[in-house]
């Protein structure tokens, strides 16, 4: 079977570790995985092979020279017209059997036209999309949330789920609690598959003797909490800051280690850490290389994921909890639905109050107090990302997913 995956994101094909582990998994079960993605930059390989898998990247010029009232018109319909043409010469070209949509923004384009050609369709849901556009948005200026709100409908998107989802072979989630919500949808159970953002243990490099030894060292005099990743309204960032004045009386050795922050994201932790005079006790430190990244983690205490309460953050859960995991680290997260259940089933950490930075302290200290739950804590998250929470159980769901639709294919 040929599968066509369909990366719509406006950034390079690849690195995207979802997209690379879920083919690696493919292929090494004998299917064939073929990737159309964005022409980013102008001067990438129109194709080229992927890796030492049996999968290729197709990459297409996208120009977006839509009007203002058309491109108004495409984020109402959630057309992606831009795509449409692209996705013709795709499948025309490369034969899928099946094509595989990575998140919800392509799904209909998608379907529209596989359905032209009688190509079954799964969508791969990374995030639960209408929450998670209503969360990106809750930090911005009124007149932009506003806007967005418009463009970007919360119960319009949830319209368009609705339309679209029960008309797709398979339905992927991340997590149990994001297929609660499609079921409301009337969408077959069995019709939604399960594969989590966890880690494979083949190839992601959880070795304390493999950290850098110039950031290890550096952080060695201090109490390290970190937060490492993106940085929004919902990641939670705001409510660790608010809980460092509470925290230093404590752990007079603390610090809170940021890393992955962009320019425009310093900008704002600056005016925070200024504000709650802060400065002594936070570090920030700009995007690195996945390469560097494990070293930052190493470095630390205790890891955080603090996502703030939203809709979206109930329905997901990022790779880097089970990455702090898998690195023996003890983990600090909020109660948002995924997050708890995970840590308090594995016992991989302490969970706190979402958006209560008071006891987001209290816990702190607590694990800071207590080093040897600390370490029982790191032991049973490794144990979980090594066995329940092993990506080789998400890889394994996929393949028979697969399998099945094979199956069906085959018959007709």
């Amino acid at each position: 079977m040929h599968i066509g995956m369909v990366y719509g994101e406006n950034r390079a094909f690849p690195p995207d570790i979802r997209v690379e582990k879920e083919i690696a998994a493919l292929c090494a079960a004998g299917y064939k995985v073929t990737v159309l993605a964005k022409r980013i930059p102008e001067e990438a390989n129109l194709k080229e092979k992927f890796s030492n898998h049996n999968a290729y990247v197709v990459r297409k010029p996208i120009t977006d020279n839509l009007k203002k009232m058309e491109r108004r018109i495409d984020a109402l319909s959630m057309r992606q017209s831009v795509w449409q043409e692209a996705l013709k010469e795709f499948v025309k070209s490369e034969h899928p059997d099946i094509l595989h949509v990575h998140d919800f923004m392509m799904v209909p384009v998608t379907l529209a036209i596989a359905q032209e050609r009688r190509i079954p369709v799964v969508a791969d849901l990374h995030e639960n999309m209408p929450a998670a556009m209503r969360a990106y948005r809750a930090g911005s200026p009124l007149l932009q949330r506003a806007k967005s709100a418009i463009l970007y409908n919360y119960y319009l998107m949830r319209w368009h789920e609705r339309r679209v989802l029960c008309r797709c072979a398979k339905v992927i989630v991340v997590v149990p609690e994001a297929a609660e919500r499609l079921y409301r949808y009337r969408l077959d159970r069995d019709q939604v598959v399960l594969v989590s953002n966890t880690e494979d243990e083949t190839t992601f490099r959880f070795s304390p003797e493999e950290a850098d030894s110039s950031i290890t060292e550096r952080y060695r005099d201090y109490w390290v909490a970190s937060y490492i990743g993106g940085i929004g309204p919902h990641r939670g960032l705001d409510t660790v800051l608010r809980a460092v004045p509470s925290i230093r009386p404590g752990i007079p050795n603390f610090l809170l280690l940021i890393v992955g922050a962009t320019d425009m994201d310093r900008e704002g932790i600056d005016v925070m850490i200024n504000k709650l005079g802060i400065s002594e006790n936070v570090e920030v430190v700009g995007w690195q290389p996945s390469s560097k990244v494990n070293s930052y983690v190493m470095a630390s205490d205790v890891c955080l994921v603090p996502h703030n309460d939203f809709e979206h953050t109930h329905t997901t859960v990022p790779h880097k909890l089970f990455q702090y995991m898998i690195c023996r680290k003890p983990v600090l997260v909020s109660s948002c639905r995924p997050l708890a259940r995970i840590v308090n089933e594995t016992k991989a950490g302490v969970i706190y109050d979402v958006n209560n930075s008071k006891d987001l302290a209290d816990k702190l200290i607590f694990m800071n107090q207590n080093p040897d739950k600390l370490k029982e804590m790191g032991n049973h998250g490794q144990s979980a990302a090594l066995g329940k929470y092993a990506w080789k159980h998400d890889a394994a769901r996929l393949i028979q997913m697969y399998q099945m639709l094979e199956n069906v294919l085959l018959k007709k």
